[in-house]
């Protein structure tokens, strides 16, 4: 099986690629792998077609990078060469639009996690970056029909260029011993923490993707705070796990849900 994995936005270093020159999302790529996770499947990736001109992650950044992966959903999607999209970023650029014209199974990554949580749960809360986020997360939530189950979703209140840059400029086995970084993580907590005894919450879900990179420091914070019986859902991992059972299953998404004007057996009636 093979995959193509899309960001929402190249250009910076940050974004895109670690100090070796390497596309960082692969760290994300090996952890699963690590896990057992990606047998017999192969994933290329692709940052993206755009970088925003703003350091903030509001709906002016979703509408700028919408276009862009929109772009490339369709030029992956007829090269008869990938199985599966996975499009990665908490966001969701051109969900819609993406999932009307992709000929393959597209996965993105809140849709992802937050079908997973409702599986296991009944109570799921998102940590997330920023309020903007936050907000367009819940909207989200609310389209793809599972608000009732979202209790919350918690900020930490630092943009996510900031934080991937901090994230990307520590290796791995650096990261859990850097001030700035513990501090975040502490943030964190606190976050997870209130999601957990106050909002109810019995799944959390790491939302934005730098975040993502802490899934290991996250897990284990959780389980030496008493946590351990919390699931914890890295958006990305689901939404790599989602391509594969539609993938499996020989499914993608139905025409009649993501309709162009080409729709044949058009319905009576919406």
């Amino acid at each position: 099986m093979k995959l193509i994995d899309i960001g929402p936005y190249a250009g910076a270093k940050a974004s895109g690629n670690d100090e070796n020159g390497r596309p960082i999302v692969l760290e994300l790529v090996d952890n699963m792998r690590k896990k057992g996770q990606l047998e017999g499947v192969e994933i290329d990736t692709d940052c993206g077609a755009t970088k925003p001109n703003k350091v903030g992650r509001d709906d002016e950044v979703l509408t700028h990078i919408s276009v862009g992966v929109l772009e490339k959903i369709r030029q992956y999607s007829d090269m008869n060469r990938y199985d599966a999209i996975v499009c990665r970023g908490s966001l969701e650029p051109a969900f819609y639009a993406g999932r009307e014209i992709s000929k393959i199974p597209v996965a993105f990554a809140l849709h992802s996690a937050v079908h997973a949580a409702s599986l296991i749960g009944d109570r799921f809360s998102i940590l997330e970056i920023t309020d903007p986020m936050a907000h367009i997360a819940r909207r989200n939530v609310d389209a793809y029909g599972l608000g009732r189950k979202l209790v919350s979703v918690r900020v930490l209140g630092r943009s996510s260029t900031d934080l991937g840059s901090l994230i990307y400029a520590c290796k791995k086995p650096q990261r859990a011993k850097d001030p700035e970084i513990g501090k975040m993580l502490d943030e964190a907590m606190v976050q997870c923490r209130l999601a957990i005894e106050k909002d109810g919450a019995d799944t959390l879900i790491i939302g934005c993707t730098p975040m993502q990179y802490l899934e290991d420091e996250i897990r284990q914070r959780l389980d030496d705070a008493g946590f351990h019986e919390i699931p914890l859902i890295c958006e990305f991992s689901a939404a790599v796990e989602m391509a594969k059972v539609m993938v499996n299953m020989k499914l993608k998404q139905a025409a009649r849900a993501y309709p162009s004007d080409e729709l044949a057996a058009k319905p009576e009636h919406r």
